[in-house]
């Protein structure tokens, strides 16, 4: 699972041929720094799929997905149509999904430097109506963690560079099994 930033604009071919050369498939969304060509690059690979707008089922587990962020505090390369984006993607969502978005919901994990929220609000009341099971993003790098909205189970993977990654385990009806690597 990718929660955007895929790469750093240098030499994509090589992360995407490393993502489709894992054994496991891969399931991505872009993010802020993500320019909107690499969709192709979910096209010509055959390991990788892209989740915008999309609900995909591995091993009788739902995933769906929203690639970007929204426009504040910064100005982005992937700003969303915030109400048109989630009025798409909340039929695809239901208690067993796995949501996987760049941006995380307003108030949970989203703290810039420790100061202000940056997170989405519609991101956070599409969880707070349809509880989907996991949630999965990114975006903000110091704010990586596991928090809750009700049911559903936070996860920003978005690790700061002394953290290495994040294991998420997800089994039929469990609860996730998350840690930090």
């Amino acid at each position: 699972m990718v929660a955007g930033d895929i790469f750093n604009y240098i030499c994509p071919e090589k992360t995407f041929d490393f993502l489709n050369d894992l054994s496991l498939p891969v399931l991505a969304v872009r993010g802020n720094s993500d320019p909107v060509y690499i969709e192709k690059y979910f096209e010509k690979f055959s390991n990788l799929t892209s989740l915008h707008l999309n609900r995909v089922t591995l091993q009788s587990i739902p995933f769906a997905g929203i690639s970007g962020t929204i426009p504040l505090p910064f100005r982005n390369r992937v700003g969303w149509r915030e109400n048109y984006l989630m009025e798409k993607v909340a039929p695809l969502i239901d208690s067993q999904t796995i949501f996987v978005g760049h941006t995380p919901p307003w108030g949970i994990l989203d703290q810039v430097v420790g100061r202000f929220h940056s997170g989405s609000k519609m991101v956070r009341k599409l969880i707070e109506q349809k509880q989907p099971r996991l949630v999965i993003c990114g975006h903000i790098h110091e704010a990586a963690g596991v928090e809750n909205i009700g049911e559903t189970v936070i996860v920003n993977c978005s690790l700061p560079k002394s953290e290495k990654g994040m294991m998420v385990e997800v089994g039929q009806k469990d609860k996730p099994v998350i840690e930090m690597v």
